[in-house]
């Protein structure tokens, strides 16, 4: 199933883009980081919308009418604002979480973004979940008391860490975002490299207003570093957002599938570093709630 294979694909490129993130977040300002990595995204994507714009005649052959860009209403174009606006503000949580907090914390505890996505599909769609998905879902949560004990041995305490609970909010946002981005491709048929030049310009120009209008007045209270990272961070996660919608966007997806494959292979790659590179501690154990939450997947996958 190409889906699959497009989804294991994202999931190894958003790993890696999660290893940068934490590398140029650390004692760094996160507005500025966020503000020259859409800047990136942005100029990578320019060009495709300005050529199909000018060139459409160029997109004809069957390899490059995948980056064809295509014309939008402007109730298109509110849609593609409403979705940039919630993985903006999911970002600047999940960017202050990752900030605070290990990597090896903030990996499991992201991974309850399934369970969240099954229930958002149980009130929302109505889907009927089977016992081995709930038993997935009990998992998850399980998991992530767990990981409270371990986060308590590094004076984390998770009733009362407001990072946790940030990171917990980011997960519901992006949970919401995989159904909004479902209705983007099938409601409206709109293409994925439409939905993804677009939302890199919405991105740019949002983080452009924060940058001058709160950043920028109160800089050397949080100053920034320019660290290479950055603009690694905007090449993984654009190619690893088309990708994604790609595979979305195949009428065999599974929309409950998708987002399980994309988080099993984010946790691992972000973990197996975190463990290796960044030296966190206590790595033992978070193996036990690294295996629950795997085992979540696989029974949220049946």
């Amino acid at each position: 199933m190409q889906w699959v294979l497009l989804s294991l694909i994202s999931a190894l490129l958003l790993g890696f883009y999660d290893i940068f993130k934490k590398s140029t977040v650390v004692n760094n300002a996160i507005i500025p980081v966020l503000f020259y990595s859409t800047l990136v995204s942005g100029l990578l994507f320019a060009p495709f919308i300005l050529t199909s714009y000018f060139y459409p005649d160029f997109y004809q052959s069957a390899f490059w009418s995948h980056f064809y860009v295509e014309p939008l209403t402007w109730r298109q174009h509110l849609l593609i604002m409403g979705k940039t606006a919630l993985i903006l503000v999911s970002w600047m949580f999940s960017y202050s979480a990752m900030k605070n907090l290990p990597i090896t914390v903030v990996g499991p505890v992201n991974q309850l973004r399934p369970a969240i996505s099954l229930i958002l599909l149980f009130a929302i769609f109505r889907e009927h979940l089977t016992w081995m998905q709930w038993t997935g879902v009990v998992l998850a949560m399980v998991s992530f008391w767990l990981m409270g004990r371990s986060g308590k041995k590094e004076g984390i305490h998770f009733k009362t860490n407001k990072w946790v609970y940030m990171l917990l909010a980011s997960a519901v946002m992006v949970a919401l975002s995989g159904v909004y981005d479902k209705f983007l491709l099938s409601g409206e048929s709109i293409s994925p490299s439409t939905i993804q030049a677009w939302y890199t310009v919405y991105d740019f120009i949002m983080m452009a207003v924060m940058f001058f209008l709160i950043w920028r007045p109160k800089r050397k209270d949080h100053p920034f570093e320019w660290r290479w990272g950055i603009v690694a961070m905007a090449v993984f996660v654009s190619i690893a957002d088309v990708i994604y919608l790609s595979g979305l966007k195949q009428e065999a997806a599974v929309l409950v599938l998708i987002p399980l494959i994309l988080y099993g292979v984010r946790l691992v790659v972000s973990f197996v570093y975190g463990a290796l590179c960044f030296k966190e501690r206590n790595i033992r154990s978070k193996i036990i709630p690294l295996l629950m939450v795997l085992a979540a997947l696989v029974f949220m996958c049946i």
